[in-house]
């Protein structure tokens, strides 16, 4: 069986670095900066948002709430559980692990849950296989994934400009499009599994190289640090505290706490 370390010690590991937001979940965030005060960067000088050809967009905790963002359905813990004896820290753990050692490889696959999953089931001799067309259906309800306030505002308010920039994989973000009504509004989906990169590398956005293009996201990481990087402007959404461990590398282009807010800033109301 590979063994992998376990996800803690592998955050513990890498925390110095400056990737490390890559590694960290949102409660993670969240603990490190609730004992810090909060020093948000002064981009009130920037001149104002113009027009841009694309606007490529975050989808979670941007465009709309996903509990199952950074998590497994509920139905792969349970039924490795019931088949190993393990408890369901002991399988979330495994599962975690792998996610966190694929994104230390680099690995595109690191937000593919469902191979995840598999990937552990087989390391623990299970043979079951489980119907993601069924466990979205059951999942994505109203009460897991809904909008954010504004975001039907926001999309018509860019114009048929919108490209979705997202690291989860296609096969759910494209459901969870279809589920809300707003699949119509992008022109296209940008994911791992069709990039065959992360949002934590520049390369994910080469279709886009030299387009005068903005990038909105809340992941200071993924939403401001990289898009920079590639030759996007940004506008960070923040409210959601996803926050840079250490400091400020770069400043977005402008910054807003929600997306309803993020309209304004874009000159669009």
């Amino acid at each position: 069986m590979k063994s992998h370390k376990n996800y803690s010690s592998i955050i513990r590991e890498i925390i110095e670095k400056r990737a490390c937001a890559v590694f960290l979940n949102t409660d993670d965030r969240l603990a490190i900066k609730s004992n810090k005060e909060i020093d948000y960067p002064d981009v009130s000088g920037n001149p104002s948002l113009g027009s841009f050809e694309i606007y490529t967009v975050d989808l979670d905790d941007t465009l709309f709430y996903n509990e199952y963002a950074m998590e497994v359905f509920p139905d792969y813990v349970i039924d490795i559980c019931n088949l190993t004896g393990l408890h369901p820290a002991e399988v979330k753990n495994l599962i975690y692990s792998e996610h966190y050692w694929r994104l230390s490889q680099g690995m595109y696959t690191a937000f593919d849950w469902e191979s995840i999953v598999y990937s552990v089931a087989r390391r623990l001799n299970i043979t079951k296989r489980w119907n993601l067309k069924e466990l979205q259906e059951k999942y994505y309800s109203a009460d897991n994934v809904f909008l954010m306030n504004g975001a039907i505002e926001f999309l018509e308010s860019i114009n048929g400009k919108a490209v979705a920039a997202t690291n989860g994989f296609s096969k759910y973000q494209l459901k969870i499009l279809e589920k809300l009504n707003i699949r119509h509004y992008f022109n296209r989906i940008l994911s791992p599994d069709i990039t065959h990169y992360t949002k934590g590398n520049v390369k994910f956005y080469s279709d886009y190289a030299g387009l005068n293009r903005i990038h909105v996201g809340d992941d200071y990481f993924f939403d401001v640090e990289i898009p920079l990087q590639s030759g996007s402007s940004t506008l960070w959404v923040y409210g959601n505290g996803k926050f840079p461990i250490g400091g400020y590398e770069a400043l977005p282009n402008a910054m807003a706490p929600d997306i309803s807010s993020a309209i304004r800033l874009l000159g669009k109301r």
